[in-house]
């Protein structure tokens, strides 16, 4: 009886089915969105394309946007203030540039984001901005703090690098041995 049954002979008869032919072609859409997102053609076409129209800028040597130039800090018990100046070191404007600030307790737990907006909002090339902000602590007082930067309506970040001057040591302690002369000094 196997042998009067009607068999039509496909081109998939012989194969494994449609699964290599569907699996290829979802291997080249795969590739192709992969190669639209690293080169940045295409994405327009793309249903999620205004996602990545803006872009964190970079500097024209590759390197990051801003650099951090200066960082101040004062705390107390009760409150932490930190102002700092960052520079634009591209060759076009950054317009709304936000300080974002995280505190973190003396557990190492978030306490506190703040988002600050860099003064001027227009930062121009190779322009500075400044900000600055009070945050209050929590009971578990001050653990630490990190500063990033970020494009406006939650943007993408910013690369930074710090480019602060480094801190002079501590005086080295007086030497005990040494003891001060007592003597008056000589008068001429």
């Amino acid at each position: 009886m196997a042998d009067d049954e009607i068999k039509f002979e496909t081109r998939f008869s012989r194969s494994r089915g449609l699964f290599p032919y569907v699996a290829g072609i979802l291997g080249l859409a795969v590739l192709a969105v992969i190669v639209m997102l690293a080169t940045g053609v295409g994405l327009e076409y793309l249903p999620f394309g205004q996602f990545f129209a803006v872009r964190a800028p970079m500097a024209a040597d590759g390197s990051p946007a801003l650099s951090l130039t200066t960082l101040h800090h004062k705390d107390d018990d009760k409150s932490l203030s930190i102002d700092g100046v960052v520079m634009n070191r591209t060759d076009s404007t950054i317009s709304g540039l936000i300080a974002v600030i995280t505190v973190t307790d003396r557990f190492t737990l978030p306490a506190e984001t703040v988002n600050i907006p860099v003064d001027p909002a227009e930062l121009a090339a190779n322009g500075t901005g400044t900000f600055q902000t009070t945050v209050t602590l929590g009971e578990n007082g001050l653990g630490g703090y990190t500063v990033q930067f970020r494009l406006p309506n939650d943007g993408p970040f910013v690369p930074h690098k710090d480019d602060r001057p480094p801190e002079p040591p501590p005086p080295p302690p007086p030497d005990p041995s040494v003891a001060p002369s007592r003597g008056k000094a000589p008068s001429h």
